[in-house]
C-alpha cells in the first residue's frame, strides 16, 4: 500500500465538539492552526479540566499533542508539504517516548468516553463521531510516528466505520464525511493490485467521490472545515491540480497569518502551477516578513524560500540571480542541512550554465563536503568527475 496515501487519510485533525465551551475551543484552534502548539495545548488541557467527561475535549488535547510532536520530528512537513525534489531527502528525528505515551493516553481517554456514551445510547451520533476522530488520530500516531502501518490501517477502518455510523444516524453531521471522504480518496487512488487486496480486507473506495466529499466539508463543514480545506489542497497538489490548490492555501494563509507553512506551501503551489511571478512575490514576502519580525515568522524556513526563489530564476535562465538566491539559501539563518546542500548543488549547476567553471567547481566541492552519501552529494561528485 502507498504509505503516503494512507498517511493522507490518517492526517485528520479533530473537529470541535458541539458541547465544548466555545471560547476555549476557538482560542485553542486558533493557536493550533497557527502552529502555536504550546498555547493550544494549554487551552485544551484547561478544557479537559473543565469538561473531564467530554470525549471531544480529550480529542482536542490529543490532537494538539500529536501534531506538536509530528511537527517537532519533521513528520508534518514530510507528509503534507514536501514537493518531491530528489535532492531534498529528510530523515525524521526520533520521537519522544514520553510524548508518545501522553498522546496515546489522552486519545484512549477520548475513545473510552465515546464508547461509554455509545453503550449508554447507541443512537448518539455525536458520540460515534467522537469515536471516529479518536480512532483516526490513533491511526495517525501509528502511521506517522510509530511507523506501524498495519495497526494504522486497522485504526483507519475503525474510524471510517464510526464516521459512517454517525452519518447514518445524523446525515446533517457533515464533519464526519471528512473521514469517509479521505479514505474513499485514498483507497480509490491505490494501485490495482493493492486495491484488490484492500477490498478483500474491507478497505475499498472511490477517488472522485472521496474528493467531492472532502470538498463538501471544506465548503460547508461546521467544525472540520479547515481540516478539509488542508486535505483538499493536499490531494489537489498530489494530483497535479496546483492551480486549484494555490487559492485554497492562499485563503488558509490569510485566515491563519501566523502559520508560515501555509504561506510557504502557497508559494510552492503557485510555482508548480507555472505562476512564477506570483510565486516569486510570495517567497519574497515570506523573507520580508521574517526580516520584519512578523508574528509566526521567527522560524520561517528561509533556506527553503531562497532555494525556491533560485529555482524560479533558473526557469528564466537568470543564472546570476539564481546563484545569488542559492547563496542566500546556504547562508540563511536556521537553514536545514538538506537545503544548504541542495542549494550548493544547484548553485554549481547554474554557475556551470553561466560558464563560470571555477565557481561551479567550488560549489560542487562545498556540496560534496556536506554529505557525500546523499543524492545531492552523489550528483556533485559526478559533476566534478566531468
Amino acid at each position: 500500500m502507498s504509505a503516503r496515501l494512507l498517511g493522507i487519510a490518517l492526517l485528520l485533525a479533530a473537529a470541535a465538539c458541539a458541547q465544548s465551551p466555545a471560547a476555549r475551543v476557538a482560542s485553542g484552534l486558533d493557536h493550533y492552526y497557527n502552529l502555536e502548539y504550546a498555547q493550544a495545548t494549554a487551552d485544551f488541557r484547561a478544557l479537559t479540566a473543565q469538561e473531564p467527561n467530554s470525549a471531544g475535549a480529550w480529542n482536542h488535547l490529543g490532537l494538539c499533542e500529536l501534531y506538536a510532536e509530528m511537527y517537532r520530528i519533521g513528520a508534518l512537513e514530510s507528509e503534507l508539504y514536501g514537493h518531491g525534489d530528489p535532492f531534498l531527502e529528510q530523515k525524521l528525528l526520533p520521537p519522544d517516548p514520553a510524548a508518545v505515551a501522553q498522546i496515546e493516553s489522552d486519545l484512549n481517554r477520548a475513545r473510552s468516553l465515546a464508547q461509554a456514551s455509545i453503550k449508554q445510547d447507541p443512537n448518539n451520533a455525536a458520540a460515534h463521531y467522537d469515536l471516529a476522530v479518536a480512532w483516526a488520530q490513533l491511526g495517525t500516531l501509528e502511521f506517522s510516528i510509530r511507523k506501524s502501518y498495519w495497526s494504522a490501517l486497522g485504526d483507519a477502518k475503525s474510524a471510517r466505520s464510526e464516521a459512517a455510523a454517525a452519518l447514518k444516524l445524523d446525515p446533517k453531521l457533515i464533519d464526519a464525511e471528512l473521514i469517509v471522504g479521505a479514505q474513499n480518496y485514498v483507497a480509490g487512488s491505490l494501485p490495482w493490485a493493492v486495491k484488490m487486496f484492500s477490498t478483500l480486507v474491507g478497505y475499498s473506495g472511490d477517488k472522485e467521490l472521496g474528493r467531492r466529499q472532502i470538498a463538501e466539508v471544506a465548503a460547508h463543514g461546521e467544525h472540520a472545515r479547515t481540516d478539509a480545506a488542508v486535505l483538499l489542497a493536499v490531494v489537489d497538489r498530489r494530483d497535479g491540480l496546483n492551480s486549484a490548490a494555490a487559492p485554497i492555501l492562499e485563503g488558509l494563509a490569510r485566515e491563519y497569518p501566523r502559520n508560515v507553512l501555509f504561506a510557504v506551501e502557497t508559494g510552492e503551489a503557485m510555482e508548480a502551477a507555472g505562476e512564477h511571478d506570483a510565486a516569486r512575490a510570495q517567497f519574497q514576502q515570506i523573507i520580508s516578513q521574517a526580516a520584519a519580525g512578523a508574528p509566526g515568522f521567527a522560524h520561517a524556513p528561509l533556506g527553503k524560500a531562497w532555494y525556491d526563489l533560485g529555482n524560479i530564476e533558473r526557469v528564466y535562465s537568470r543564472w546570476q540571480l539564481a546563484a545569488d538566491d542559492y547563496d542566500h539559501a546556504q547562508n540563511a539563518s536556521g537553514a536545514q542541512p538538506r537545503y544548504r546542500q541542495a542549494a550548493a548543488l544547484a548553485a554549481g549547476q547554474v554557475e556551470e550554465k553561466a560558464g563560470n567553471a571555477n565557481a561551479a567547481r567550488a560549489e560542487y566541492q562545498r556540496c560534496l563536503a556536506l554529505d557525500p552519501d546523499t543524492p545531492a552529494g552523489k550528483a556533485a561528485a559526478e559533476a566534478l568527475d566531468h
